[in-house]
């Protein structure tokens, strides 16, 4: 045991700057899928005309997709399309791609249930007073679909952290990555991969923590 320790611990500076790569592709996957996720809403909200329901249909073709195909497959996918088409984009930038379109869908169905929970009273107050679509959704409709669905963000937040380590099949070395080039280098493999599993634990522990905050605010 304490063997096993003095090699983890002799290494932590690469699971340091591994666990940096993982909280930096996680951040900005959220935030870049937060802005899609939103969007797509926004569209899935649209009128009844003809170029709306088009829309709707797409939008919800493209969800459908990113929930019901591995998320393995879409990494690949996304890595060798942006080739075909000329962007050859460095691989931890077409990560973090990867995972935002991939969370983008998966907030867009979080952010439609926190929108079927507000009044629709207060939308169609709104209309009736003739305040237009840009401000009816900026100052009322999504800073309370923000509120409602803040708990389960933060969950897809954890979800975006545990599949993460997908992106090391495009070399990204964030944790895992870290981890099987230390196995390959030492010959060791079990106390790496109960380091790395120990420090994504600690961190979804604390997000979950976060979760079950803002779960009895809302109760309270």
């Amino acid at each position: 045991m304490s063997e096993s320790i003095r090699i983890v611990m002799q290494y932590y500076p690469l699971f340091l700057k591994g666990l940096g790569y993982t909280l930096l592709v996680s951040v900005e996957a959220i935030i870049i899928a937060l802005c899609i996720g939103t969007l797509l809403t926004v569209l899935r909200m649209g009128g009844t005309s003809l170029p709306n329901r088009i829309i709707r249909k797409i939008v919800a073709v493209y969800i459908s997709f990113v929930r019901g195909t591995p998320i393995l497959v879409q990494i690949y996918l996304i890595f060798q399309a942006l080739s075909v088409i000329g962007l050859n984009l460095s691989a931890f930038v077409s990560g973090v791609i990867a995972l935002s379109l991939n969370s983008g869908g998966f907030m867009a169905e979080i952010m439609r249930g926190g929108f079927s929970a507000i009044p629709k009273g207060q939308i169609e107050a709104a209309e009736a007073i003739g305040m237009s679509k840009a401000k009816l959704w900026t100052r009322i409709i999504l800073p309370q679909v923000f509120q409602i669905v803040a708990p389960q963000l933060t969950s897809e937040f954890i979800n975006v952290i545990k599949v993460s380590p997908m992106l090391s099949v495009l070399a990204v070395v964030e944790l895992t990555r870290t981890a099987e080039r230390l196995v390959k280098m030492t010959g060791t493999a079990i106390p790496f991969y109960i380091a790395i599993a120990i420090i994504y634990f600690i961190i979804c522990a604390l997000l979950e923590e976060l979760v079950k905050l803002q779960e009895r605010k809302r109760i309270v």
